[in-house]
């Protein structure tokens, strides 16, 4: 137990020191982008986080953020809900807000992944360093986008029992950044019944009257879409394959798109039969932590992937499945083929982005397009299956009852 935790310990510790002393220097600039937005601004990191605080800063001068925020070094606009607004700020406490909160929630995040795979497993210890070294995780990292607090509280939330307290943390949630909405399943998690159906239909009562009270900002907000659509250098998305100019230069955006579509939706009916013929629902309960981390998880990334043209570090998500896979790998199939799939990705994905950007080759970054579009496809054939599963064991308690 004891050697467990010095395990633990040393490579939580080393991946600290690692990210925090060497890839800005060098990890970060030669497998993520090339410029940094510490190398262009008097913000040392975590650009995507200051432009929060900033637009905090600003509302409180009487600023219409989500038109204009001058307090921002790049003049960026507010792109999230207005609960954001609500924090406090003090400008005594620039440092604290700008630095020392990203520098914690960050550490956190790694020490939350750390906990959740098995050092004594070479396997396990080989997806540990790929995920946490992948160009997702350092941007993510480096730039302290919400995503991170939102992964912290949906990893809480497969965690929690109790529905109220899942309630109260998915609806700032989802007013905030509007994709966590999904996660509102979790409140199923302990079963169909009058009270859980109350939650889940009362979470949404309350969202959407909050975002009818809001309107008029969200509406601002998808003005500014180009702010948070990301370049097919840094995508993530059904739409990603498509941007390439090596395909739209020569094909329309709308057959791109179809032959995106095709290919997820071909992906997709494999993946639902070899997760049917493998019975992939009988290692799947409801009731382990693994098992609605990967409901969760693989519910975020499909919907994210098949509706917004998201920045890479949406693929933090992808760690959500993860332990569920690796405990039912020695037994199923499915999660073999899975294991493979995200493997494959991670092992190429730093060297993606330095073709991209150094050379201006895009190769692996189509190969890694193809490899999401597959393991998203395959997320959704597992969880078809997994409800269909369900609801029918539920209609044939019904009908015993």
């Amino acid at each position: 137990m004891l050697k467990d935790k010095l395990k633990n310990f040393i490579v939580f510790l080393l991946s600290i020191i690692i990210l925090y002393l060497i890839y800005p220097k060098v990890l970060y600039k030669y497998f993520v982008y090339p410029m940094p937005f510490s190398e262009i601004s008097p913000q040392s990191y975590f650009a995507d986080w200051t432009v929060i605080t900033s637009a905090i800063k600003c509302n409180l001068q009487g600023y219409d953020v989500f038109l204009n925020n001058p307090c921002d070094f790049w003049n960026r606009n507010h792109v999230y809900g207005s609960f954001f607004l609500l924090f406090p700020f003090n400008q005594g406490l620039i440092n604290l807000y700008n630095i020392y909160i990203p520098i914690i929630f960050n550490i956190l995040f790694l020490l939350i992944i750390n906990f959740h795979f098995d050092f004594n497993k070479k396997k396990q210890i080989i997806y540990y360093l790929l995920f946490v070294f992948s160009p997702s995780t350092l941007l993510a990292i480096e730039r302290f986008n919400n995503d991170i607090l939102i992964f912290l509280i949906l990893v809480l939330i497969c965690y929690l029992k109790s529905n109220f307290l899942k309630l109260i943390l998915l609806i700032p949630l989802s007013v905030t950044k509007f994709y966590p909405m999904i996660a509102s399943i979790a409140l199923l998690f302990k079963g169909i019944n009058k009270k859980n159906i109350i939650y889940f239909f009362g979470f949404f009562l309350i969202v959407f009257s909050i975002f009818f009270m809001d309107l008029e900002n969200i509406i601002k907000i998808f003005q500014n879409k180009k702010q948070f659509t990301a370049s097919y250098k840094l995508s993530f998305g059904l739409s990603h394959f498509p941007s390439f100019p090596i395909f739209n230069q020569k094909f329309s955006i709308e057959q791109l798109y179809i032959l995106s579509t095709f290919i997820f939706s071909v992906s997709f009916l494999l993946s639902y039969a070899i997760s049917k013929i493998d019975k992939v629902y009988d290692y799947f309960t409801f009731s382990k932590n693994s098992d609605r981390l990967y409901f969760i998880g693989s519910s975020i990334c499909i919907s994210t992937y098949l509706i917004f043209s998201n920045y890479i570090y949406r693929e933090i998500f992808i760690f959500f499945v993860l332990p569920f896979l690796f405990n039912t790998d020695n037994k199923s199939n499915f999660s073999k083929i899975m294991l493979f799939l995200i493997l494959l990705k991670y092992l190429i994905y730093p060297l993606t982005y330095h073709l991209s950007f150094f050379y201006n080759n895009d190769s692996l970054n189509i190969v890694k397009s193809l490899l999401d579009n597959l393991i998203v496809s395959f997320m959704l054939g597992s969880l078809i299956n997994i409800l269909l599963y369900k609801s029918k064991l539920l209609k044939t308690n019904e009908i015993k009852n």
